[in-house]
């Protein structure tokens, strides 16, 4: 599968993951959907946490090691980990049924975390597009089902979350099936695993997990100030609208993340770098003005009842998701010339800065200060990652002519 096809797939599972929370919010309301989002935000921590051993370095050592050596350990792993979290909100939880919901949730995600990564490693990546297009669908095929088995057509949190676990259940059920020709006989006759699976990427995954408590820890710190989901819930959707913006300079960063890494001109890696960052805040000024131009009912009418603030947090949010998509392709450029060190600093710095300013400002002014802090850390991560850029390339600037057909051009090239 070419790789244009590939960005399509993944625009199409983002408008199908996108109605999934269209169809919550609308019939859950923000209280509802705050409650999933913070219960998604603690699924979401544990597949980062899984991925230290079971995330990316688990594709690439499986260009050197047997699965034998490699599965066993990754999906323990996983088991522990899920284990350990529902047995700690079991405990410290006046009520079960948080531990349980995060253990349905979470179990089958991190297993189909690691099986996608099998197919990374394996090259399978049109397999692995493909289970992940249908996970979204069968998302809402059983959301609806189990809907219309209510009596009164209400939706809980416990329904939405039995969606998503019968969903990932049966696409994890065919992923294993399709490789149980690798996996099967690797959990049968188990060998030792080389210690440079614990090692491989451990800076990059720290990294990771910065920038995944800067981009959702704000859902727990609104519920623990104001002790409901219902600000959690709008701001979780807000979260939302900005992951789609950011689509555009996701994209480019990865193409620009694979021509770094085929190139071993540090010049070229500097230029091309500059040039889609570019081009990728350009698209997302352009996707914020159209943004700011739809009127407010609008969001009203997707969401559902509740959602009245969302245009004006959404708004709030605009310098965070504008110093996104800037550091974006910085972001990429420290990954792939291997300065995992400088990313998990500049992630770690902007973090601790958002949540100092979270705790000061979220009890004063709620969904607003959230954004405010939002605003701050990742500007900060923007300017640090641009300086170690910079540090990287005191020269760079670009070489030519800055024109949109022939970086159009690059594009296509680059897309094969």
């Amino acid at each position: 599968m070419s790789p244009v096809k590939t960005f399509l797939i993944q625009i199409l599972r983002a408008a199908l993951s996108a109605l999934f929370v269209v169809l919550c919010s609308r019939w859950m309301g923000p209280e509802g959907r705050g409650e999933l989002g913070l219960l998604l935000f603690w699924a979401g921590l544990l597949m980062t946490a899984n991925d230290y051993v079971g995330g990316s370095n688990l594709a690439n050592m499986m260009q050197k090691h047997k699965p034998a050596a490699l599965l066993p350990i990754s999906f323990g792993w996983a088991f522990w980990i899920v284990a350990s979290a529902v047995a700690t909100l079991w405990i410290t939880q006046p009520s079960a049924k948080m531990g349980l919901m995060l253990g349905f949730i979470s179990l089958p995600l991190l297993l189909l975390s690691i099986v996608y990564n099998m197919h990374q490693g394996l090259g399978m990546v049109q397999r692995r597009n493909r289970l992940q297009l249908l996970l979204e669908a069968l998302k809402l095929i059983f959301l609806v089902a189990l809907l219309l088995q209510t009596r009164d057509f209400t939706l809980s949190v416990g329904t939405a979350v039995g969606a998503l676990f019968y969903a990932m259940l049966v696409v994890l059920l065919i992923a294993l099936w399709q490789l149980r020709k690798q996996i099967f006989p690797a959990l049968l006759a188990p060998e030792r695993p080389p210690l440079a699976l614990f090692s491989s990427g451990f800076w990059s995954q720290n990294g990771h997990l910065a920038q995944f408590l800067a981009y959702r820890l704000s859902l727990y710190t609104l519920t623990w100030f104001s002790g409901s989901h219902f600000q959690a819930g709008i701001y979780a959707n807000a979260l939302l609208i900005a992951d789609t913006i950011w689509i555009f300079a996701n994209s480019f960063g990865t193409i620009a993340h694979i021509r770094i890494l085929r190139s071993v001109n540090p010049r070229f890696q500097a230029d091309i770098t500059l040039r889609y960052a570019v081009l990728a805040l350009a698209g997302t000024c352009v996707a914020c003005l159209m943004l700011v131009l739809v009127p407010a009912n609008w969001f009203t009418a997707v969401f559902g009842a509740g959602f009245e603030s969302l245009k004006a947090t959404v708004i709030l949010l605009i310098p965070s998701i504008l110093a996104v998509a800037a550091s974006s392709l910085f972001s990429h450029y420290l990954h792939a010339v291997n300065r995992f060190k400088a990313l998990f600093l500049a992630n770690a710095c902007g973090l601790i800065l958002q949540t100092l300013l979270g705790f000061f400002l979220i009890p004063k002014l709620g969904l607003p200060g959230a954004c405010i802090s939002a605003n701050a850390g990742f500007v900060l991560v923007f300017l640090l990652v641009f300086l170690f850029f910079r540090q990287s390339n005191p020269g760079a600037h670009f070489h030519g002519k800055f024109r949109l057909r022939a970086l159009w051009r690059i594009v296509r090239q680059s897309l094969g």
